[in-house]
Parts: structure tokens; C-alpha cells; sequence
């Protein structure tokens, strides 16, 4: 009987620390809406990852030293969804196209925003931000 009640709690207890585990990270949590930096730089790297996708950016400060911002975006099957593919991404970053990367920053004050919206320096073409990618 002690046994049992031992186990049970053991069990509970295993269900409480896998909480956080299943819980998904707050944006509210993470960034700060009321600060919305828009960042020109090269495109230099996009991470095709899960649960979001990541644009790299360099952005050339003002006293000539260079940085590397990172947008949070859209997951993968949305961004396969939408038409993008790997190859097309991958042909921008070897270009080195020269983007705007527009997003909520980080409250940790992290080189890194929630990308709300990229869009390419050559054409005004939105990369993100839209639901047809752009043309190559």
C-alpha cells in the first residue's frame, strides 16, 4: 500500500517537471511590441529550422563596424506553404541581397527581433510579410 502511494506521487511529480517541456515560449515573453527596430543589411544566412525559421542579417553600424542581427520567422511548413523553397532562400544569401528587416526586439536586448517583415533593397519586394515569395 505505502508502495503504491509512493509511485503515485512519484508519477505526479514527473507529469509537473514535463510541464514546461509542452509549453511554447510567449511572445510577450520574449519581445517587446512597443519597440520595432527596422535593420538594413546583407542577407548573409536563413536557418530552415523548427518551431521558426531564423534570417541572418548584416548590418553595418555607424561607426563602420559590422553586426549580425537575426529575425525569428515563420516555421518551415508555412514558409513551404507560401511557395518559398530552400533553393530560393539559399540563392538570395549567396547573392548577398541587401535586405530591410523590420521586427519587435528582443527584451533581453539580444541582437535578434521577431521578424515581422523582410523586404529586398533592389526591387521593394516583400520576402516576408506577404504570401507569394518573390520572384528570382
Amino acid at each position: 500500500m505505502r508502495s503504491k502511494a509512493i509511485l503515485g506521487i512519484a508519477v505526479m511529480a514527473a507529469f509537473v517537471v514535463a510541464i514546461p517541456v509542452w509549453a511554447h515560449h510567449s511572445f510577450s515573453s520574449e519581445y517587446d511590441s512597443s519597440k520595432t527596430l527596422v535593420l538594413e543589411g546583407k542577407m548573409v544566412l536563413f536557418e530552415w529550422t523548427n518551431p521558426h525559421s531564423w534570417v541572418h542579417v548584416e548590418v553595418t553600424n555607424p561607426d563602420g563596424t559590422k553586426v549580425i542581427w537575426r529575425g525569428e520567422t515563420l516555421p518551415v511548413n508555412l514558409l513551404y506553404r507560401s511557395g518559398w523553397t530552400k533553393p530560393m532562400v539559399e540563392a538570395m544569401v549567396k547573392k548577398g541581397e541587401i535586405v530591410t528587416l523590420r521586427g519587435s526586439a528582443a527584451k533581453d536586448g539580444s541582437n535578434h527581433v521577431f521578424a515581422q517583415g523582410v523586404t529586398r533593397k533592389s526591387d521593394g519586394a516583400a520576402i516576408l510579410g506577404q504570401q507569394v515569395p518573390p520572384n528570382n
